[in-house]
């Protein structure tokens, strides 16, 4: 099993499925339609087009890929940041550590674009993310807060 770069012609049916599971583990509200489907696939194939500012790599497991992780470079006022903004593992493949290995290539890709911060947003109630996450290092710097109204 390896980490390996997004090639689209042999992965990019597999990161497009995994968008509404993706969603779905993170807001339990969300509805995956055909045009959020659309919408996904037109962001993959710029991202693809633009690989110093998105850093997309698989985890191969004997050729069949098993889950992704995408990086966008990004700035802000506070200056230059790598956003980890998708990590995902198919099912059968979770809770066994495999996450790290996704983490360590997006990190090393935002190394290597010069920048030394890398953030990641994650809903509190995924805790098997937020306990991957912290075992990166990842330190909560803010908080986003919700209220439903009447």
């Amino acid at each position: 099993m390896h980490v390996r770069p997004y090639r689209a012609q042999s992965d990019y049916r597999m990161v497009l499925d995994a968008q509404c599971d993706l969603y779905q583990l993170n807001f339990p509200r969300f509805v995956c339609t055909a045009a959020f489907v659309a919408e996904q696939a037109q962001r993959l194939r710029q991202a693809h087009r633009r690989p110093f500012e998105n850093g997309l790599f698989v985890l191969d497991d004997e050729g069949q890929t098993v889950g992704f992780v995408w990086v966008v470079m990004r700035m802000d006022l506070q200056g230059a940041f790598g956003s980890v903004d998708q990590i995902y593992l198919r099912e059968s493949y979770r809770g066994r550590g495999l996450g790290r290995l996704l983490m360590d290539q997006a990190h090393q890709f935002i190394i290597n674009q010069g920048v030394r911060v890398a953030r990641l947003y994650v809903t509190e109630g995924n805790q098997s993310a937020v306990k991957l996450y912290q075992g990166e290092g990842y330190q909560v710097t803010r908080f986003e807060m919700e209220r439903m109204l009447e």
